[in-house]
This record gives C-alpha cells, structure tokens and sequence, in this order.
C-alpha cells in the first residue's frame, strides 16, 4: 500500500514538472536575443534627444545577445520612457533589450543610480 503512495505521488511530482516545462518552453523558443545594457546618461538638454553612452553588454538570462558583435561605435535608438527623461546627466542606468522571432522588440529600464 506504501509503495502504491509513493509511485503515486512521484507521479504526480514528475508530471507536473513537465507540465510546467512544457508551459514554459514555448516562452523561451519565442526569444531571439536578449541583452542587458549598462550605461550612463551623458547628454540632457532641453532642445536636443537624450543620449546614453552604453558601456558593457553582456547575456540575459533566457538568451544569448549578438549585439556584442557588432562594434564599438554602434548606435541604438528607443523611446526612452518618463522616469528615464527626469534623471540627471551622469545616472547610471541598467537596460534589457529583448527582441522576438516574430521581430518585435522590447527594451526595459531595471535599475537607475543618480551620481553622487
């Protein structure tokens, strides 16, 4: 009868395992790159656009990024959002880039730091 439990609830665990990787596969197989960017505001004028000097990349952690390829002097453009616009010149700001299969593309402010 114990042995009949435990064989039960084993699987009944490892069933729902796979469900929840099956779920969360599809997900993930979605994303083609996603990147996360470090760097740090050095332009904040009234008449001109916000500009951010990106200083390292490096991988997310549900794909690898190719954006770390493709040169020193590449530029990137977004629609930076309010809370970014009202920071100082010299913040600190920490991106995630995530781009689709499909094309679409994301980028998502995870941390801010104003300079001391």
């Amino acid at each position: 009868m114990k042995n009949k439990k435990a064989l039960r609830s084993t699987l009944i665990a490892a069933g729902t395992a796979m469900a929840a990787s099956l779920i969360a596969g599809p997900t993930m197989a979605e994303l083609n790159q996603e990147c996360l960017f470090t760097g740090e505001i050095v332009q904040k004028q009234a008449d001109t656009p916000l500009q951010i000097r990106f200083t390292g990349i490096n991988d997310g952690e549900s794909a690898r990024c190719r954006a770390k390829r493709r040169g020193a002097r590449s530029k990137v453009q977004f629609k930076a959002s309010a809370e970014i616009q009202s920071l100082p010149e010299g913040s600190e700001v920490l991106y995630r880039y995530q781009e689709l299969k499909d094309g679409d593309n994301t980028w998502e402010l995870l941390s801010a730091r104003t300079p001391i």
